[in-house]
């Protein structure tokens, strides 16, 4: 109460003074609310965009993180194929380079042991000359004809592939 006795108790002046300030203070606050409502207006559209991409992403991340779990899981796989591939591979190389070097050393033994059969020349016995002339001949006829049969069916066979060769190059040069 002394405060107000004080106030009444004071010159005009000073009450309109005080009272000016007041409402300056008024003023200057209704401004500065009323410059804020744009701004307001604006962190409200953001927070209505914030919250509508929050639902999209509560809607559709779990879906997403499954698919990237699922693949995650077939690239695991993947990777773990591809490794038994690759060992299986390295053990078939491993594999086949010892079968190469067992024939490797059992070809060096064969040429590295003594011949069984002499290389000299076998004199013929009498037996083997007294031969008839009409067996000599049809045996050597035979022989001809054997070998003939051979060339011929190599000829073929160079025909046979010429013409694929031929077929295929042609081929080509079209397409």
């Amino acid at each position: 109460m002394l405060y107000v006795v004080d106030v009444l108790a004071t010159e005009d002046g000073d009450i309109s003074n005080k009272f000016g300030v007041h409402l300056q203070a008024a003023i200057s606050a209704t401004w500065l609310f009323c410059a804020a409502i744009p701004a307001l207006l604006a962190f409200k559209r953001a927070a209505e965009s914030l919250e509508k991409l929050m639902d999209a992403t509560r809607e559709e991340l779990p879906d997403t993180m499954a698919a990237v779990r699922l693949s995650g899981m077939e690239i695991s796989d993947l990777t773990m194929e591809l490794s038994d591939l690759g060992q299986e591979i390295t053990q078939g190389v491993r594999s086949s380079t010892r079968a190469v070097r067992l024939a490797e050393e059992r070809l060096r033994r064969l040429t590295n042991m003594k011949p069984i059969v002499s290389l000299q020349a076998v004199v013929p016995t009498t037996a083997q000359i007294a031969e008839p002339v009409l067996a000599r001949t049809a045996r050597g006829m035979r022989e001809g004809i054997v070998k003939g049969r051979g060339i011929l069916q190599m000829l073929f066979a160079l025909t046979r592939y010429s013409k694929m060769l031929l077929n295929y190059f042609s081929s080509r040069s079209k397409a």
